[in-house]
């Protein structure tokens, strides 16, 4: 079987299991659709704004993050050009259902100027103070809503701190990957294990290892400088910000403005979206499809309508997947006629 082969079933597969999911999603909330769709009628157009305005703030969080990793030994580099990668990636990340997301960012990392082998360890890094930073925010968040979420969720008390576990576990084994020394030993040896097992596997462990030695390295280099560490961090944490109030001011809307009403504060709302996110991250799904809509429901229907939550999840999802991915495309668009419009006067 062909490599292009084995990639469309892999694709066909993940199409599969969304639809399941979704089919699924669907069946259990479908007396709740009519009144979804009210809600969704409803939608005024400053929320419109607002949500289009979320997009833009994150990508230039996200910009700007990629900026500073890649400025500190490329310093050619431009706001710009992060800003672009950014929604590059976007729209690959939803395009493929997840599995582009990374060959993107290299991809046009290396368009950039910068070696594939940097790209590669530059971008792994990002994803990794990507998804640490999610999870210290996350529990900051959960920390001071504790007696709001322990009170409301009790029921679920357990499920929530089994996922929190998975959650720490994930952000502190990719952590230790990029950063302890002794880790790519031990994958070296376990590759080699693999390889005595497995042969035609050579290919993909050494370029496994390869990625491992680079992302080690640009790692070893970005710990060296504090302040950056705390700027990056501090830059995801304005990125998350951007997607968690979204529903807050979905909610805010469905109440035409009455924010004494929700039966959360503003805080509250925000912990619980943060925690849809990064529990949702511990369920393996094609780009989050399906486990994000399922635990935000989960959490929030125990205290709105399901309609109510039904319409913001919907539109939560659109502003963070659907529409990066809609503007993704247009600058995937002028990306192409620009290289096509260069190559052309260079032939010339």
């Amino acid at each position: 079987m062909s490599d292009t082969t084995k990639k469309r079933l892999k694709f066909a597969g993940k199409l599969l299991f969304i639809c399941l999911l979704l089919g699924i999603l669907y069946y259990s909330f479908r007396d709740s659709m009519g009144d979804m769709l009210t809600e969704l009628a409803g939608v005024s157009p400053q929320v419109v704004l607002s949500l289009f305005v979320t997009v833009v703030l994150y990508h230039i969080c996200e910009g700007h993050i990629t900026w500073l990793i890649v400025h500190k030994t490329h310093p050619e580099y431009t706001h710009l050009q992060g800003f672009c990668n950014a929604f590059y990636c976007s729209f690959y990340k939803t395009a493929t259902l997840g599995s582009g997301s990374g060959i993107a960012g290299i991809y046009y990392l290396n368009k950039a100027g910068i070696p594939v082998p940097n790209a590669t360890g530059m971008y792994f890094f990002q994803y990794i103070a990507h998804k640490v930073s999610m999870t210290v925010y996350s529990l900051l968040l959960f920390g001071v809503t504790y007696r709001f979420i322990h009170t409301s969720f009790a029921y679920y008390q357990g499920y929530i701190l089994l996922g929190f576990t998975g959650v720490c576990v994930i952000a502190g084994v990719l952590l230790a990957v990029a950063t302890v020394p002794w880790m790519q030993t031990a994958c070296n040896l376990l590759a080699n294990h693999l390889r005595a097992k497995h042969p035609s596997w050579e290919e993909k462990l050494t370029g496994a290892g390869h990625k491992l030695a680079q992302l080690q390295a640009e790692s070893r280099s970005l710990l060296q400088d504090p302040i950056l560490l705390l700027h990056l961090f501090l830059c995801n944490v304005l990125k998350f910000t951007t997607w968690y109030i979204i529903p807050w001011i979905v909610f805010c809307n469905s109440l035409r403005g009455e924010s004494g009403d929700l039966p959360f504060s503003f805080l509250q709302c925000f912990a619980l979206t943060s925690l849809s996110q990064s529990l949702a991250g511990v369920i393996p799904t094609p780009a989050g499809i399906g486990s994000v809509e399922a635990v935000f429901t989960l959490l929030f229907r125990r205290l709105l309508p399901e309609a109510k939550v039904l319409s913001a999840v919907l539109l939560y999802r659109f502003t963070t997947m659907l529409l990066p991915c809609a503007i993704g495309a247009f600058f995937v668009l002028g990306e192409r006629i620009v290289s096509l419009h260069r190559k052309k006067r260079t032939a010339d």
